[in-house]
Order: C-alpha cells, then structure tokens, then sequence
C-alpha cells in the first residue's frame, strides 16, 4: 500500500544504471529466461544479480560472491544471489551489455 500525499511526488528509479532502450529490451529478455529457469526466484533479487552481473567487472563480482558465501546471515540467502547461479548468469555470452 502506498500513500499519495498531494503536492508531493514520489521519485522512482526506473533506470539507476542509465541503460539505453536497447539495454533494457535485453534485460527484460534476461529477466524472462532468469523467471523460467528459476520460477519461484523473487524478481527484485532476480533483477539485483542481473545488474550485478552487468554493471559489474568479473573481479568484483568474484569479490561479492565470496562475501555473500563466507557470511553468516540470519536471513535466507536467495538462490539467485548464490555464487553458483551468478556463474550461470555470468556464463552466458550474451549477457554483457558493457
């Protein structure tokens, strides 16, 4: 549920990582075959290794991917940001949209 408080708009983000329309036409690609070979993976964190994976060199992605493996959490790690599905999204020569 949202508030709409009148004289006063909400900012949203569409575009953080300032894709062009192309980029973003394969990022929804993307984001499709991610929701078909994961169906029950969240799409914000679906959305949030997608952009890791594009905006991000692989150095620092191998750097997160251990930070995200070696630390305890109280909270469940998605499957999508596991450094074994970040590989499988990496892998793909399609993917870099540098």
């Amino acid at each position: 549920m949202t508030l709409s408080i009148q004289g006063l708009n909400r900012v949203k983000h569409e575009n953080p990582y300032n894709y062009s329309d192309e980029q973003l036409a394969l990022k929804d690609q993307y984001l499709r075959q991610i929701k078909l070979l994961w169906p029950d993976a969240n799409s914000y964190y679906a959305e949030l290794a997608l952009d890791l994976c594009l905006t991000k060199s692989e150095e620092e992605q191998r750097e997160i991917m251990k930070r995200i493996d070696s630390t305890e959490s109280k909270h469940k790690i998605p499957e999508i940001l596991t450094s074994n599905t970040l590989q499988i999204l990496d892998n793909s020569d399609n993917l870099a949209i540098n």
